[in-house]
């Protein structure tokens, strides 16, 4: 039981069933009431440790990261049919980011600001007062790492890839529900302008990409009734540029924007032993926003024989992430055209304009001074002496003076 629930927790971050107040750490209700947006619940009952987002918020800031990785492994797209496969994972560490936020209190009609720990965070010291704070959960705290496991498929034609990816888990303990599903789509543009670039820089290629997840994910802590169901969705667009000093490796670099967001619902509640009435009842319902905005990637791919593809890189978008496609397979169904067949083909001729314009130039240079004085003679002989003119129109002017 103890393992099933851990590793839900891996992979929901949520309260611990197990974790009790006597020891400093966030109860079970206590963690998951962070979920409901209201201070008082359906039944009317009140729940002072509701609406707390930024408790919460390091689940989606991490798992939107994490699944915003790992949308391409190349800047070009072949013309060639390819298929790829793999097992692509990101690796996020939790820090001190993670653990800690800043919420806002009002006191005596102002709003006062402190630190107070997420569900990552510490545990309260409990030779201290109460300070009326809700503290980490206990195995989420022992955590270092985030990562969310899937299988990813793609296949790409004429320039244009498309990307699947997945994972379902069956209804195991506290884990009810586990499902993702993403698509990803690029294309890319060196086909249109390697032909036209020097040798060394025709490795160079650009691509777009655009990613979309969508998970949903259940979870019922023991001691429990009903579920807590989180919807994650993210997206991401970014444009890739790579670069192949050698034939078998690519360096690359993306520029983009990525989002993210978890929205919570359902219902949790006990049931009282000697009543049998509903008790500790939690109403999830609050939506929380991930780390949504520019997001930086820098990776090397590696070609190793006709369809080992491994992918190692390091991403930003709020934080730093590492990405490992060690599992990574990418075949490709037949040969595409190299730039100068391509450029042969176009009758693109490289440095043509300027070899005209050379020519030319080494034309008039050859000229023979001989040539050119017997040109500039022929000119003179054509056009008329001023002088001779002059003469004559005086000597015309003279003899009509005379009659």
């Amino acid at each position: 039981m103890k393992k099933s629930a851990l590793f839900a927790f891996l992979i929901l971050g949520l309260g611990s069933a197990f974790a009790t107040d006597e020891d400093g750490w966030a109860s079970t209700y206590e963690s998951l009431s962070a979920f409901q947006k209201s201070p008082v619940s359906k039944d009317g009952s009140s729940n002072p440790y509701a609406n707390r987002p930024g408790y919460v918020k390091p689940i989606i800031d991490n798992l939107g990261n994490v699944l915003n990785s790992n949308w391409y492994v190349s800047a070009s797209v072949p013309q060639s049919f390819t298929f790829e496969a793999g097992l692509p994972i990101s690796i996020i560490s939790i820090g001190d980011d993670d653990r800690n936020y800043t919420e806002n209190a009002e006191f005596l009609g102002q709003s006062i600001a402190y630190e107070t720990p997420t569900i990552f965070g510490d545990h309260h010291d409990m030779t201290q007062a109460d300070d009326g704070r809700i503290y980490g959960n206990k195995t989420l705290n022992g955590l270092g790492v985030f990562t969310y496991p899937y299988i990813q498929l793609g296949a790409s034609f004429y320039h244009a890839r498309i990307v699947f990816r997945g994972m379902f888990l069956p209804s195991i303990s506290e884990l009810r529900k586990f499902n993702l599903f993403g698509f990803g789509l690029q294309y890319s543009f060196g086909h249109f302008f390697q032909y036209m670039l020097p040798p060394a820089a025709q490795p160079l290629d650009v691509s777009i990409v655009f990613g979309y997840n969508t998970s949903g994910i259940g979870y019922r802590p023991e001691d429990y009734e009903g579920e807590l169901n989180l919807d994650v969705s993210t997206t991401n667009f970014a444009i890739v540029i790579g670069y192949k000093p050698v034939s078998f490796i690519e360096v690359m670099m993306s520029l983009g924007y990525q989002s993210a967001e978890m929205l919570s619902y359902g219902e949790l509640y006990q049931i009282d032993p000697y009543t049998n009435f509903r008790k500790n009842e939690i109403d999830p319902d609050i939506t929380v926003e991930g780390n949504n905005g520019f997001r930086f990637g820098l990776e090397v791919a590696f070609q190793l024989g006709k369809s080992f593809h491994p992918v190692i890189g390091f991403d930003y978008a709020g934080k730093s992430s590492f990405t490992t496609n060690v599992l990574y397979f990418k075949q490709q169904f037949g040969e595409d055209k190299t730039p100068d067949e391509i450029a042969k083909e176009k009758g693109f001729v490289r440095g043509a304009k300027k070899a005209e314009q050379t020519t030319e130039s080494s034309e008039q240079s050859n000229e023979t001074p001989a040539e050119t004085n017997d040109a500039q003679l022929e000119e003179t002989e054509e056009a008329p002496a001023v002088d001779e003119v002059s003469s004559e129109e005086t000597s015309t002017e003279d003899s009509f003076n005379e009659e």
